[in-house]
């Protein structure tokens, strides 16, 4: 009995000490019980040890019905957390790029960005990745990857991807000639938000009789007034086994491999860019 009784006033205790709060109710869409802890006197804007409020927390986890019952109780939708994201940045990019119906609905409820202009400037940078292709020689190998144009299909690729798949968050426009494939209709650069460049590093090894071809691209992000990057990167890096363990078994293999990868790398860029420029643009012009 005394150890019964004992166990139940441990478990009391232990429930006292953690009941439900605005954070945890805001992550599960509790709306109930967020209506009752205010009413009891909880702060809306509490934070939890990441900074986040639960305005922050239930755009993340895309509880659209909280965030609007949350903005409707006078949630601030423009504070930040920790790492200096609020609720949209939150919601925008939890789902890593993917289109995820919850947190459509919650980016339709929050205050919306602006949309950056953003110039791209996509270089080859031919010297830095070794060249030994199983089917030409290195001049060759050269001049084939020249005519392959890397740097536009980089260009190309994120280009649709900030179309189809990027949320309208960025209207990439025409940086230098050599940065614009002649099938690009970008638009002219003015009114620039930002400069990307592109310094794109393809390669190829033989390896046992095929190619198995590598790209690195380094990305360098700047706004016109800063006088620092505020984004420097390389993507395609500890790549172990090629270019997505996939090996040209003919020159003509080159240009659809180097295409694929440019694919498979663009949402990576992409909201990297995305999460500099908002990071940086603390307040709307």
């Amino acid at each position: 009995m005394r150890s019964g009784a004992i166990l139940f006033f441990a478990f009391s205790v232990f429930a006292a000490e953690q009941p439900p709060d605005l954070i945890e109710a805001a992550r599960k869409g509790k709306n109930d019980v967020i209506e009752n802890l205010l009413a009891k006197g909880s702060n809306i804007e509490v934070k939890d040890r990441d900074g986040r409020t639960p305005l922050m927390v239930a755009a993340q986890y895309g509880r659209a019905n909280t965030v609007e019952f949350l903005l409707a109780k006078g949630a601030k939708p423009d504070m930040r957390d920790a790492n200096g994201w609020n609720a949209y940045m939150l919601a925008l990019l939890a789902p890593s790029g993917v289109m995820h119906t919850p947190h459509d609905g919650v980016l339709r409820l929050l205050p919306q960005p602006r949309r950056f202009r953003l110039q791209v400037n996509s270089e080859w940078s031919p010297g830095k990745s070794i060249f030994s292709s199983c089917f030409m020689r290195p001049a060759e190998m050269e001049e084939h990857v020249r005519q392959i144009r890397p740097d536009a299909i980089v260009l190309e690729v994120l280009q649709r991807f900030a179309v189809s798949s990027g949320r309208g968050m960025i209207a990439i426009v025409r940086g230098d000639a050599r940065g614009t494939s002649e099938k690009s209709n970008l638009a002219p650069a003015t009114d620039i938000d930002a400069t990307l460049d592109l310094a794109v590093e393809p390669g190829a090894a033989c390896v046992q009789g095929t190619d198995r071809l590598t790209m690195v691209v380094r990305a360098q992000l700047a706004r016109p007034q800063d006088h620092e990057p505020i984004l420097e990167r390389a993507f395609g890096l500890g790549v172990k086994t090629g270019m997505r363990t996939e090996s040209a078994t003919n020159p003509n293999q080159h240009a659809p491999l180097y295409e694929a990868w440019a694919k498979s790398q663009a949402g990576s860029i992409y909201w990297s860019v995305i999460e500099a420029l908002l990071l940086r643009d603390q307040a709307p012009r």
